[in-house]
């Protein structure tokens, strides 16, 4: 099998050597992921910046590094640094989670998402760490565990599935593991404002943020806060087919 391994924190992050470490054994394994830290890079794309690409060689692994998003890294790998397709695409161990409406923000779940919309199957890992770093080396593992089920259960061209390892530094986590839709429910956060010195004014968002009391039940939101593995299929095709047929019995004749 070929394994094509990308991320948003970076080709250095630990979170990166961790799920390689996971994978290792599967087959022939390449990395290709931005130069530094792309957090909440969400699906962007390079259009005007020519991207700088170099080999990196690490302890753990050698990689490639793209002076780019984490879609520009999965895109431009499959397209033109890779000498063959692959087969699979992992992104991760991201390090804090991915749940709810936070997966529109996310360059984890982006890079997942460029390989599913080129036809390959993907998985997006995240894991939890609250006030200190994930435990990457548990949670690697806790990943293999989960994709191999992945597979053995079958996915097919264009499969998106996202992947949450709760915060393993509290005993007895993970309590389980819930397969669960995404919740929808709002993010609550703030931004904090500043007046510089030449009376300019900014506004910076915070880096302390909530999920409201709504719409997190049997959700990826609230089982992980209850502890769980979450795992979520997503879909590219974003169509509401329920308002799609509402919309296509309206009268349209004066709009053309």
């Amino acid at each position: 099998m070929r394994i094509l391994i990308s991320n948003d924190d970076g080709i250095l992050a630990p979170g990166l050597a961790a799920l390689h470490s996971a994978v290792a054994d599967m087959g022939d394994v390449s990395v290709v992921a931005p130069h530094g830290p792309q957090s909440a890079s969400a699906h962007a794309i390079t259009l005007q910046t020519a991207m700088a690409v170099g080999h990196v060689e690490l302890a753990e692994f050698a990689g490639i590094s793209v002076d780019g998003r984490p879609a520009d890294c999965v895109r431009l790998a499959i397209r033109e640094l890779l000498d063959e397709r692959p087969d699979l695409v992992v992104t991760g161990i991201n390090d804090n989670s991915n749940v709810g409406v936070n997966l529109f923000y996310s360059g984890t779940v982006a890079a997942a998402a460029e390989a599913a919309m080129m036809g390959i199957p993907a998985v997006a890992f995240s894991a939890v760490g609250k006030d200190r770093p994930p435990d990457f080396v548990r949670a690697a593992v806790l990943c293999r565990k989960v994709l191999d089920h992945l597979l053995d259960a079958g996915m097919s061209p264009g499969d998106l599935t996202n992947v949450n390892i709760p915060d393993l530094h509290t005993p007895g986590r993970p309590c389980g593991l819930s397969v669960v839709h995404q919740s929808d429910g709002e993010i609550h956060d703030t931004y904090i404002r500043q007046v510089g010195p030449d009376g300019r004014e900014t506004w910076r968002l915070s880096d302390d943020y909530s999920y409201g009391p709504d719409h997190h039940e049997d959700s990826d939101v609230g089982c992980l806060h209850e502890g769980n593995i979450t795992v979520t299929p997503l879909r590219i095709d974003m169509t509401r087919d329920d308002r799609l047929a509402e919309l296509a019995e309206l009268d349209w004749s004066d709009v053309s």
